[in-house]
This record gives structure tokens, sequence and C-alpha cells, in this order.
């Protein structure tokens, strides 16, 4: 009976169970939007650019860093099957202009298309050419800087005069160089005949770089080059040299950079980091590190502000942002424990110097559990209809003290998000 009585309630105040669950709903969604204003208040306003394929190729965006003011910069398609892809964009110093990478000249191909086991699947249309481009920050003027290129990883110089890119010619792309491009004179230089880490000095009249696992040092004109480091030793034949990676001081004063070797050609890797002049005088090793279980890898590597710590994104004993205290010698992972992380794609620093941000993708909780689902799921839609799965995508900015603490997320990033090199302004 009493069962019986609760059903008729409910039937007679259906209307006012289906206000209470809006009136619900109304409120989650204010505590929501006030808590994400609350835990961005002391949040510097700036832009993050990024690229994105949420409109079915790959454009360029802008947004505020809290997730308001989404636009979208670029918008073309080609013709056929085509996708005219935007992408790799980074702002100038000023944040007044973007460069980036677009496909969007050259004639089409016809191309394969491939699954996850790289079987070919179909075939489909793609542009030629990957071009230099810049325009403004609000998406006007796309004007190419250069024409039947493959072109990638472009950036600006301090005074924002000159960019930077790697570039190989569209009948040899194996031929690859580094090419210095004056963006009012349209000028081509080559700085050298392969590609790697550079470095702008703060002045914009010199570039670093790591080409031979060495640092040098030249004018913008690809002239005048002097080595300051000699770590390539071919006789070494039990430590293979994987590389360098290396970062200039806010000062302009200091370099610091780390080796990579692997040990006995295996897969173990021997990092060693190390602090200098900018003339390569006063080298000094600050720091040893062996990844054993499974080959390291670093990505970005950077001074923090005050020259007090070197900050860098790597895989050595899992995903994350590791800390190396340059004053006692102590290495400290900084986001561990604080996600069930993916990918880090990239950090900077809040412009007090106080704060790290970074845009990550994150695993939901409930992904651990469901990826054998999700697995099953890509096999049965390979199979039964030839298509592949993308990867897990769930990108957000985050942000945390220099030191690890106050870590949180502000927002997230459109489906596809993808970084440059210089992706946040501070207004």
């Amino acid at each position: 009976m009493r069962i019986l009585e609760t059903l008729n309630y409910l039937k007679e105040n259906k209307r006012i169970l289906l206000i209470c669950l809006a009136l619900l709903f109304v409120l989650l969604v204010v505590f929501k939007f006030i808590k994400a204003k609350i835990s961005n208040i002391d949040l510097p306003k700036g832009k993050i650019v990024f690229s994105s394929d949420i409109d079915g190729d790959s454009e360029i965006y802008v947004m505020n860093i809290d997730g308001s003011g989404l636009k979208q910069l670029t918008n073309n398609q080609s013709s056929k099957l085509s996708t005219a892809t935007d992408n790799d964009p980074s702002f100038s110093p000023n944040g007044k202009e973007i460069v980036f990478i677009s496909r969007r000249q050259g004639n089409e191909t016809k191309r394969p298309i491939y699954n996850f086991r790289d079987d070919p699947i179909g075939e489909n249309f793609f542009g030629g050419t990957f071009d230099v481009y810049i325009m403004d920050s609000e998406g006007r003027y796309q004007i190419p800087l250069t024409y039947n290129t493959v072109s990638s990883h472009p950036f600006f110089s301090p005074d924002g005069g000159k960019i930077i890119f790697n570039t190989s010619l569209k009948s040899n792309r194996n031929q690859n160089s580094l090419k210095i491009i004056d963006v009012i004179s349209r000028k081509e230089k080559i700085l050298n005949f392969s590609g790697g880490m550079v470095k702008f000095s703060l002045d914009g009249k010199w570039v670093f770089d790591n080409f031979g696992h060495d640092i040098s040092v030249m004018n913008v004109d690809g002239n005048s080059k002097v080595k300051l480091t000699h770590f390539s030793d071919p006789r070494d034949i039990n430590n293979s040299d994987l590389g360098m990676i290396f970062t200039l001081s806010a000062d302009g004063e200091k370099i610091s950079l780390v080796t990579i070797k692997s040990k006995n050609n295996s897969i173990c890797r021997i990092f060693k980091f190390y602090t200098m002049n900018i003339d390569g005088s006063d080298l000094r090793e600050v720091y040893e590190l062996e990844a054993i279980k499974a080959p390291g890898f670093i990505f970005t590597f950077k001074y923090s502000p005050d020259g007090n710590y070197i900050i860098f994104n790597a895989s050595i004993d899992g995903n994350g942002i590791y800390l190396l205290n340059l004053a006692d010698k102590t290495l400290m992972n900084l986001t561990e424990g604080k996600e069930y992380w993916r990918q880090f794609l990239d950090f900077t620093f809040t412009p007090d110097g106080k704060k790290i941000v970074f845009v990550a993708d994150i695993f939901s909780n409930s992904y651990k559990y469901l990826s054998i689902f999700q697995k099953i799921k890509m096999y049965i839609k390979y199979f039964l209809f030839k298509k592949s799965t993308p990867s897990y995508d769930n990108k957000y900015i985050c942000i945390m003290d220099i030191d690890g603490s106050h870590y949180r997320r502000i927002a997230k990033l459109p489906i596809g998000s993808e970084l440059g090199r210089d992706f946040i302004h501070w207004e």
C-alpha cells in the first residue's frame, strides 16, 4: 500500500519534481561557473594559440587561458576530398602576429590512408606543400612567406622581424635545412643543412644550435659560426651519443644543457646536466641521471625565470614535469601523483615567474578501467568498417606553483588540439 501511495504522490506532483530537478541543474551550473571564476581570479590575463581539427580539418584557434573567448582564425577547405590543414602556430613577442604552417598551396596528390596497424585502407587527396604563413592575431592578412616547401616549427626572433623554421624541398624531403626569413623583405637564408634545436640570443643578433650534438653559435646571417662545446666523441664505442638539449637563461648570460647517451648500446639512457656561460666558459656538470627500465626522453627544457632551477618535461620514470635545483643538485617530479597523465604537450611561466602553466592530456579516472573495452571497440571498428580510431584526447590547460604546489586545471582545450612553440602570450 505504501508503494502505491508513493507512486500516486509522484504522479500528482510530477510538475513539482521536474521544477526541483531543473532548479538543481541550474544551481549546479551556476556553482561550477562561480568555482571556475574564483579559482582563476589570480590568473594573469593571457591568450593561447593552438590548432584543432574540431571542424573536420586542422585550423588555428585562439582563446583566453581561462577557456573563454574561443575564436577560429583560419578556415580553409581545399577542393575534392583534401584538407588544407593549418597548424604549428606561434605568437610574435608582442602578441600581434601569429606564424603558422599551412598546406593550402600546391597541387593535390593522391596518397594512401593507413590504419593503426599501418595497413592501407583507402586513398585521399592531400595538398602538396607545407608553407610558412603569417597573420595578425585576429586572423586577418594571411600571407605566405614560403612557396612549395615542406616546412615546420616556425618561431619569431625577439624583435619579431625574423622567423626561423625547418624546411625541405618538396622534391627531396630528406634534404632538410634550417632557414631564417625576414618578415618584411621575405629574404631567406640557410643557417644549417640539418634539423635540430635553435635559440635566439636576447638581442636577436645571434643563433645558438645543437647540430652535431654540440652547441654552436652564429650570427643571424649564418656566418661566424663558433663551436662552444666538444661532447661528441666517436671513439666512445660503449656509450652511443644520442643528442643534446639546451636552453638560455632569462637574462641571456647562461646556458644549461643536457647530453643524452645510451649505456653499452642498451635502452638505458644516461642524462648529464651542465651549466656554462654564454661564451662556453665555466662549463660545470650539475647532475647525472640514469633511466634504466625504459628509454627516457626529455622534451621541453627551460631555465626558471630566476635562474635557480631547470624545469623540463620528460618521460623518465613516467611522464612528468621535473625541477632540477641548481643549488643543492636535487631532482623532483612536480606532477607526480596529481593526475593520471597521458602526455605533456608544453609548458611556460607566468610573467612573475612564480607559476608554471602547462598543457597536458589527462586520462579520466575511469579510463584505466574502460581501456580494454575501448580497444575491443577499436578492433571491431577496423575489422567491420575498415576505419581507424583516434587516440584518447582530453587536453587541459593547468597551472601550479614553481615548486609543484597549488596545482589545478584551468580550462579544457577542444578535441584534437596541438601546440606550436610560443603558444601563450601574456597581456
